[in-house]
């Protein structure tokens, strides 16, 4: 190949290098400017998600609604639903013993404490979209229910069943179970019962103090619950309203 060819193919090479970058630098240029006009509410759900506030600062909302009862026990123990906005969003869920006069948050530990906002309304109530049968063949010393956890950062869902004995916090325990309609699952004292619908014959045991993630099968025939909830689900009546929900800027 004579120099002069050489010299052409090197110049040739240069303008495709170059017009590689000048295309690179072009799309840099607009990605950045797209992202920066992309409302975000910070680190709700992890930097640069999206949402309905349009930019501007999430408000606090307070909401005066009547609790409802969305699951019995017997005539003095039951879960209720506060400061809600509708069956699915937003709100508290409580347990409630009125022989004990015990009333605790069934959800993280002081999540209540803190004004619910435009964010947390629009979020899943836990124990109301659990979907798997829950029932309730425990003392009064067992507090348990179902918990969601979420992240919309990392992507993932699951559910798990939280277990105390107000008399015994050693044996408080938490156990991730599906929350599948053809589960169900029974609190008893000493464990947590998970029956599959097509399989009767079998109980998944997990045991109460927890030995293990992963329960034991055993025989459905030798499992026998004395007294069981009046309720086998947790149910909400989507007929009973706010009667006010004030928006608080900063």
């Amino acid at each position: 190949m004579s120099d002069e060819k050489k010299s052409e193919g090197t110049e040739l090479g240069l303008k495709i290098v170059m017009i590689i970058a000048v295309v690179i630098f072009v799309i840099w240029v607009l990605w950045n400017v797209v992202v920066s006009t992309i409302p975000t509410i910070g680190g709700s759900f992890g930097a640069g998600f999206p949402g309905g506030s349009g930019g501007r600062a999430i408000r606090d909302v307070e909401i005066d609604v009547e609790p409802q009862v969305i699951y019995r026990i017997d005539g003095h123990r039951f879960f209720t639903l506060e400061k809600y906005m509708d069956c699915s969003r937003g709100g508290f869920v409580y347990y409630n013993d009125t022989n004990k006069k015990i009333k605790i948050l069934a959800d993280y530990e002081g999540a209540d404490k803190s004004p619910q906002n435009e964010v947390t309304i629009a979020q899943l109530n836990g124990p109301l979209s659990f979907y798997g049968k829950f029932i309730y063949a425990a003392n009064d010393d067992v507090i348990a229910y179902p918990m969601r956890h979420e992240s919309y950062k990392y992507g993932f869902l699951n559910y798990s069943i939280v277990y105390k004995n107000i008399n015994n916090p050693s044996k408080n325990a938490e156990f991730e179970v599906s929350s599948s309609e053809y589960r169900t699952n029974i609190i008893a004292d000493d464990a947590i019962y998970v029956q599959v619908s097509n399989r009767k014959e079998k109980y998944q045991k997990y045991s109460i103090p927890k030995e293990s993630d992963d329960p034991e099968w055993i025989s459905s025939s030798g499992v026998k619950f004395n007294n069981v909830s009046q309720d086998d689900h947790f149910h909400c009546e989507n007929t009973i309203k706010p009667r006010r929900v004030k928006y608080i800027s900063d």
